[in-house]
């Protein structure tokens, strides 16, 4: 049994003896991420029939969104509550790809669902990623000039050439 007081390994990193998945430093690109810290309102846009047959549109603000880092500065958490019970909620970590310009968001949420995006934040823009077989999604997100409010939209494609937009999804800082 270990004591929780204490670091797991105590070792410094790069040392011959420490594992080698400990990083010798912070890497520079995490710092771009600080302009998603804070909380955040979130206004969606869904068409008439998005959640069913017969289902109404549904736009307006209707949840909220956070990010902070775990300690350390390595990992960006973002939690996201939602208001309507047909829309999931849940968590998402963001860190940095070993030797890649982009990130990784590991997202799960309250349906059970575990995926793993790619994502970008450079010059205002955020942009997430995946392609699954059958289901591939993207992000993008544009951040305003004073940085307070991000205008973004989901699209999808069965085969990441044709690609249908899927909802509206904004982000209003309230902190």
């Amino acid at each position: 049994m270990t004591n929780t007081q204490e670091p797991q390994d105590p070792r410094p990193p790069g040392t011959g003896d420490s594992p080698g998945d400990i990083p010798a430093g912070r890497p520079a690109e995490l710092s771009r991420l600080d302009a998603l810290l804070g909380a955040w309102e979130m206004e969606v846009s869904f068409e008439a029939g998005y959640f069913g047959p017969g289902s109404p549109p549904i736009a307006g603000r209707g949840g909220r969104t956070t990010f902070e880092w775990l300690d350390g500065q390595f990992f960006l958490i973002q939690r996201f509550m939602v208001d309507n019970p047909a829309a999931p909620s849940g968590i998402a970590i963001i860190g940095s790809e070993e030797g890649a310009q982009a990130f990784a968001q590991h997202y799960y949420d309250s349906r059970g669902v575990a995926r793993l995006y790619q994502m970008s934040l450079n010059d205002g823009v955020w942009k997430l990623w995946r392609e699954a077989p059958g289901f591939w999604q993207r992000y993008t997100g544009v951040f305003s000039d004073d940085g307070r409010t991000i205008n973004g939209a989901w699209e999808g494609s069965a085969d990441g050439s044709q690609w249908k937009h899927d909802f509206d999804l904004n982000y209003i800082k309230v902190d």
